[in-house]
């Protein structure tokens, strides 16, 4: 046999026995599957997610998903569920590159805004799930009008909501709903990443980032975005979906979940009401992997960087410089404290060398990163 029948033979074994890992695991019976209480509320809060959408598809027999599309025209071209509504919601601000910065080891996420619209071109595909509630979801020049139960594929390069503001498009007065948001893993690409996010009338909150080390979760994901251009996707989907569900349920009731070393306990959007500097703190703590400067904070508030020297100064009672590293230090002890990541990853996801952060350390704390952990533990 030549070396492409080998090929072929290999890639065609390999098919199979992923067919029959996929089909065992999502007809798999959900008694099978330790629901004991976990200690960690945002596991606790990601489970009962997952149960949620699990059951939910198990009486439906077949996957209320959509895939998302650049413009409403295509979107109404492909199978849509019965009850989905669409809206057209036209952008109005300019569509403004976000500059990566080379000292970041995590991969950017965000590669454009639209500031004014509230938007957000993202470089990584995302699955949201309607855990509760109805969610009004922007993408590009439409809204869709979502149910509990409906999964929304986002591939990457979307124009999607910033997570600034609530998933409600109009009166908000009395709603509230939340998400199960999955993406594959900004590190090394591995695994998948999770959080829920909430949205209360006017007020949206995100809880922890959850990383699940699973290389077979990432395998099951690029299987959606692979399968999800196919014209008859819907059946392969299911079970897809199916599949990631349980894996997900298994890795957090056998302890496999971790803290993602970045949105750690921290709201991932600016909040209303929020003056400039407010603003400008915001934005620090959500990028704190990446190389801050005065002119780029500056520009993200619409502010000259000498203005906004002054005002940090007056409002915060610290120079940029010296807030940056506190934020840094708190949200480094917390990774200490409530994660298993080795000090190196911690040092690199708060912006520092690992020597920078262990100078720092004992100027802070007394004492090394080691030390902190052995004593808060």
């Amino acid at each position: 046999m030549d070396s492409e029948g080998i090929k072929n033979k290999i890639l065609t074994v390999e098919k199979v026995r992923f067919i029959k890992v996929l089909l065992s695991i999502s007809f798999m019976p959900n008694h099978q599957v330790s629901t004991s209480p976990t200690k960690n509320v945002h596991q606790k809060s990601l489970l009962e997610a997952l149960l949620s959408i699990r059951f939910l598809l198990s009486h439906e027999n077949e996957a209320r998903f959509i895939a998302a599309k650049p413009t409403l025209s295509e979107l109404k071209g492909r199978q849509l569920p019965n009850h989905l509504r669409m809206s057209v919601k036209k952008r109005n601000g300019p569509r403004i590159r976000v500059r990566s910065s080379r000292s970041s080891r995590v991969p950017q996420m965000v590669r454009a805004r639209w500031p004014s619209d509230h938007l957000i071109e993202n470089t990584l595909p995302s699955i949201a799930c309607v855990v509760r509630g109805a969610a009004d979801l922007r993408i590009a020049d439409y809204v869709m009008h979502c149910q509990t139960g409906d999964i929304i594929f986002y591939a990457a390069g979307l124009a999607t909501g910033d997570g600034s503001q609530s998933h409600f498009d109009g009166d908000p007065a009395g709603r509230r709903c939340s998400l199960l948001w999955i993406f594959p893993g900004r590190i090394n690409g591995e695994g998948l990443e999770c959080y829920i996010c909430h949205s209360q009338e006017q007020n949206h909150s995100s809880e922890a980032h959850l990383r699940f080390r699973n290389r077979l979760l990432a395998e099951l994901f690029q299987g959606i975005c692979e399968e999800e251009q196919k014209p008859n996707h819907r059946e392969s989907v299911f079970h897809l979906i199916s599949a990631i569900l349980f894996l997900l349920q298994r890795e957090i009731t056998s302890g496999n979940a971790v803290y993602a070393p970045y949105n750690v306990h921290l709201a991932d959007s600016r909040q209303p009401g929020q003056d400039l500097i407010q603003q400008a703190c915001t934005y620090v703590d959500r990028h704190l992997d990446s190389n801050l400067t005065i002119s780029s904070v500056a520009r993200h508030v619409c502010l000259s960087p000498s203005v906004f020297t002054k005002r940090f100064k007056q409002e915060t009672g610290q120079t940029f410089n010296q807030y940056c590293t506190a934020s840094r230090m708190k949200r480094a002890a917390i990774l200490l404290r409530e994660t298993e990541l080795r000090i190196i990853e911690i040092s690199r996801s708060v912006g520092f060398t690992d020597c920078q952060f262990r100078l720092l350390a004992r100027k802070h704390w007394g004492c090394t990163p080691g030390e902190f952990r052995t004593k808060n533990n």
